[in-house]
């Protein structure tokens, strides 16, 4: 079984590739920002790989919560917020693909 640091290194492994993926897309962020529901992410992103600095955030706040409560609601909201980029991006992905 991982223990808790593996999982935390991992997901940052996981955002950093995010990241990345993000970069090289070049997409506008009017273009990404309506990918996601207004409750996921804050409205002030001027840059798509700014999301990944919202997750990032996510991420140490659950490492460093006490409470419960608290990491269940992190711990929802990374994984709901993973899965929204990583959708966006294979989206982008396919779409430049298919471009010739």
């Amino acid at each position: 079984m991982p223990t808790e640091s593996t999982v935390y290194h991992r997901l940052q492994h996981q955002i950093a590739h995010l990241r990345q993926q993000i970069l090289a897309l070049r997409v506008s962020e009017e273009q990404f920002q309506d990918w996601f529901d207004a409750q996921l992410f804050k409205t002030t992103h001027s840059a798509p790989e700014q999301y990944c600095d919202e997750l990032a955030t996510n991420v140490r706040q659950l490492e460093r919560s006490q409470s419960v409560d608290q990491q269940q609601w992190l711990a929802l909201r990374v994984e709901q917020q993973m899965l929204a980029l990583s959708r966006a991006v294979a989206f982008f992905q396919s779409r430049q693909r298919r471009k010739p």
